[in-house]
């Protein structure tokens, strides 16, 4: 049901702007109004529905072929307008969403969508700007490139894909050669060395809550890959002694893969869960206790385990814990339908609970996870989702 509710006027905004979620610090969310005339900045609590800040008016809109809002480092948040001359400066504003403050306005050569010219991209709570070939680049106060990670500048699916409960890492990963892959921090670009001895090859890295894995084998001798995990600072935390490779589609917890049989670890190298070998889709998820596996690649089955008792669960048919789920509480997923803005599915039975009604000719509907709170827009409304007293 509708909880705290609010409106396009009621928050200051010119008619018919519509509202889109940058992003939030705690339960402060950060939302972008869109305008026919320009951007529009603003702050929610969204637990309460009350303006923290703004609406900090950005700019008009000119020939702006790419518009898009990052957090920078909380409570810091970064827009750029590219234009359509590719080689021409963006433009870039830098606001503290914690005072409303605009700290930056003016040039910057980051650009939200290009092939050869540093393109920005979110990882957790910090935006980089990624170039094919050269690396990875930290983004400072004035919209200019700071800290430099050479590498292939390519970042793994993992920070581009689904939605995830967990509070994503401050790590991240790209190719640094033909084998190796480099990790390291998204706040200052810091390079983080795992603790191993020196007569081992690294290869492939995946980051995890709390940490990542790496794949390794002894210098030379291909034919031994195996697997050990490492918290945020590098140090060791497990190296189980089975061969294996990483899963990189798996990234709320390790699923190690070998030639006998696949399995679900902690960092700390506890067997989980082992995995019927009929299922061989990389794509999984973590709900609560619950493990999720895609049975097949268009991720419409998923197949369940209890982590607790390693039990298998219902076969969850549909698309709802793929690209469309939302946030889940452990036992009810959240997941946007073919029809719907949202709907609700009972992970024990895989049935669905409620449906919103989906939008018509005369009503958009949009709902959104901000921290952990729903959020729903239906036209020029804002309005929490919460349950029915």
């Amino acid at each position: 049901m509708p909880g705290w509710t609010t409106t396009v006027g009621e928050l200051a905004l010119p008619p018919s702007t519509v509202v889109r979620p940058v992003g939030y610090v705690d339960d402060r969310g950060v939302f972008l109004g869109i305008a026919e005339d320009g951007w529009w900045l603003f702050g929610l609590d969204v637990t309460t529905g009350q303006r923290t800040f703004g609406p900090v008016r950005l700019g008009p809109a000119g020939e702006a072929t790419d518009f898009k809002c990052y957090v920078n480092g909380p409570p810091v948040v970064l827009c750029v307008r590219q234009g359509p001359d590719p080689n021409a400066p963006s433009t870039a504003w830098v606001v503290d969403s914690s005072s409303g403050t605009v700290k930056y306005d003016g040039p910057t050569e980051l650009h939200v969508a290009a092939q050869d010219k540093p393109r920005l991209e979110q990882v957790g709570d910090y935006a980089v700007a990624v170039m094919s070939g050269k690396g990875v680049y930290g983004v400072g106060a004035h919209g200019e490139l700071t800290w430099f990670v050479p590498g292939d500048g390519i970042l793994p699916a993992q920070f581009a894909s689904w939605e995830r409960d967990a509070h994503p890492s401050t790590l991240a990963v790209q190719g640094r050669d033909e084998i190796t892959d480099v990790v390291f921090s998204v706040v200052d670009g810091s390079i983080v060395k795992p603790s191993m001895p020196q007569n081992v090859q690294f290869g492939r890295a995946v980051i995890y809550p709390g940490g990542f894995g790496y794949e390794y084998n002894p210098v030379g001798d291909f034919s031994t890959e195996r697997v050990a995990f490492f918290d945020d600072t590098g140090k060791k935390l497990s190296a189980p002694d089975s061969r294996g490779t990483l899963e990189t589609r798996s990234v709320d917890l390790p699923l190690v893969r070998s030639a006998s049989k696949d399995i679900v670890l902690t960092l700390a190298g506890q067997q989980l869960l082992e995995l019927p070998p009929s299922l061989t889709s990389p794509d999984a998820r973590l709900i609560g206790s619950r493990f999720f596996v895609a049975a097949d690649k268009e991720h419409r089955s998923w197949r369940q385990f209890d982590l607790q008792t390693g039990e298998p669960g219902e076969t969850c048919e549909g698309e709802s814990l793929g690209f469309q789920y939302i946030a889940s509480d452990g036992e009810v997923a959240v997941a946007h339908g073919k029809r719907t803005p949202a709907q609700a599915i009972d992970l024990t039975t895989c049935d669905v609970l409620w449906s919103i009604a989906g939008s018509t000719p005369d009503e958009a509907k949009e709902v959104w996870k901000v921290n952990t709170t729903l959020v729903q827009r239906s036209n020029d409304r804002l309005f929490a989702l919460v349950p029915p007293k």
